[in-house]
């Protein structure tokens, strides 16, 4: 590669001639820079004059660098991760916080989430009506008079059919010689239907008996009744048992499971 001449005037050396009689001739040169080459790597520098001594044109030749070696690739780094840590509850009012316990590359999220405020009191009044799917528990207050449409049905000897829209409360006391049995029988479309009956069983005298009753039936089907935990114990005067009736469609099937029997 060259570059265009660039002209420098500069004074060469006086030459001093002796002439006749003493006279002293003086005469100055010039120097010009020329052209300027990149030469090959590895090549001499060079400098020519292409011009005269009186005017010299100096012409460089510059040898380019060799070029560098490769660097080492460097090794992979460790792939960064990210996990959640603990959830946690925070008191209303407080801020939702975000905190990484762990590191800059293996990242653990510990969150912290505030829970609502409580809602205000309701205002109302009038008798409370059960809905089939409701749990009542001891911190309940009521203002007027529980109903549920299946309590104390304890009249004859006759069994009572459960259908799914009856409510989950059902309440037997074993009168005398009475006894009593429970059968779930609906006819309608049960497709993918569950529903589980909590049954109550209290004896007041007597020697009647409590069960399941065979004609069960899930929409079409006829349904296996299974005992999950056993045969129902019997009861005696003062105590109550504790059963829940699962009726479930998809499995063609009720299963009775036994909660527990107390003395009153």
């Amino acid at each position: 590669m060259m570059n265009k001449p660039i002209k420098v005037n500069v004074q060469t050396p006086k030459i001093t001639l002796q002439a006749k009689a003493g006279l002293e001739i003086i005469q100055y040169g010039t120097l010009t820079v020329g052209e300027t080459t990149t030469l090959a790597a590895g090549e001499n520098a060079t400098v020519l004059n292409s011009g005269t001594i009186e005017n010299a044109v100096l012409n460089f030749g510059i040898p380019k660098g060799h070029d560098g070696t490769n660097g080492i690739d460097g090794t992979d780094g460790t792939a960064a991760t990210i996990a959640i840590g603990t959830v946690t509850t925070g008191e209303p009012g407080s801020s939702a916080s975000v905190v990484n316990s762990g590191t800059a590359t293996a990242a653990v999220f510990d969150i912290t989430i505030p829970r609502g405020d409580k809602g205000a009191d309701g205002t109302g009044a009038g008798d409370v009506i059960a809905a089939a799917d409701n749990a009542f528990t001891a911190t309940n207050t009521f203002y007027g008079v529980l109903k549920t449409k299946s309590d104390m049905q304890a009249v004859g000897s006759l069994p009572t059919v459960l259908q799914r829209g009856d409510s989950n409360i059902q309440t037997y006391t074993l009168k005398n010689g009475l006894s009593r049995s429970v059968v779930f029988r609906d006819t309608g479309d049960m497709t993918g239907y569950a529903k589980t009956f909590i049954i109550s069983v209290a004896r007041s005298g007597g020697t009647g008996t409590f069960s399941i009753g065979s004609n069960n039936g899930i929409g079409a089907n006829t349904p296996t009744v299974y005992m999950v935990d056993g045969a129902l114990p019997d009861i005696v005067d003062g105590e109550v048992l504790k059963i829940a009736m699962e009726v479930n469609e998809p499995a063609n099937a009720i299963f009775i499971y036994i909660l527990g029997k107390v003395a009153l």
